[in-house]
Parts: C-alpha cells; sequence; structure tokens
C-alpha cells in the first residue's frame, strides 16, 4: 500500500471576542451595495445605518457578521439590521477596516477610540 504524506499545514486565525460576559449587541441597518466583514470598524449614523470607518479613530461599533454586497442589497431593501457590538473586550489584533486587519501603527489609534467607546481592545 503507498504511503502519503500529507504536508503540515498552519492555520491562523483570532479570535474576535474575549469576554462574552461583557459582551453588548445591538443591531444597525446595513448600506445598499456594501460588503461587510465580521470584526470591522463601523460608523453609525443617527438614522441606525451603518458604514465602514474611513481610518482607525473614526469608528463607533464593531460589526457581527459577514454580508456580501448582493446580502446587503436585499438587507437594506427589506430593512432587515445585522448585529454590532458596542461594548465588550475584543482582540486588537482580530477588528478590521473594510476587511483589512489592522496595521500595527494603528492600534493605539484604534484602541484610544475604542475606549471613548466604551470597548475594550485587547492585545492577546
Amino acid at each position: 500500500m503507498p504511503v502519503h504524506y500529507v504536508p503540515p499545514i498552519k492555520v491562523t486565525s483570532q479570535r474576535l471576542i474575549l469576554d462574552n460576559e461583557k459582551l453588548r449587541r445591538a443591531n444597525a441597518k446595513v448600506t445598499t451595495g456594501v460588503a461587510y466583514k465580521y470584526g470591522d470598524l463601523l460608523t453609525l449614523s443617527a438614522a441606525n445605518v451603518l458604514t465602514h470607518a474611513t481610518d482607525e479613530s473614526t469608528w463607533d461599533v464593531i460589526c457581527g457578521q459577514d454580508v456580501t454586497v448582493a446580502e446587503a442589497t436585499i438587507k437594506a431593501t427589506d430593512k432587515i439590521e445585522i448585529p454590532i457590538y458596542f461594548g465588550g473586550v475584543f482582540n486588537l489584533e482580530a477588528v478590521t477596516l473594510n476587511g483589512t486587519l489592522l496595521a500595527v501603527t494603528k492600534y493605539d489609534a484604534a484602541r484610544a477610540k475604542a475606549t471613548k467607546n466604551n470597548i475594550e481592545l485587547s492585545k492577546v
């Protein structure tokens, strides 16, 4: 019988939520034609509508669900909201800006804004 060698693989993933007991959730509307990723830093309008933060210091909440462009269009049309996090302890190395992990040089600004938002961004 031939021997099959399976090379080792390395899977890297970062857990976003670090403390379920302190977690605070709500729901908000999405924007038509915009994709959202779990862990994205988002801004929340007075109309309870989410948009992507322009940078690491201009966000309000953290996205709680992946949403494709097609799904966002359907959700926006039907006024279906998605979960967002507005309190709790989160992994700084797992939050993203429009699907891209933050650069290490952006951590301080993101953490400062998190403190103002009553959210804790911890480095694990």
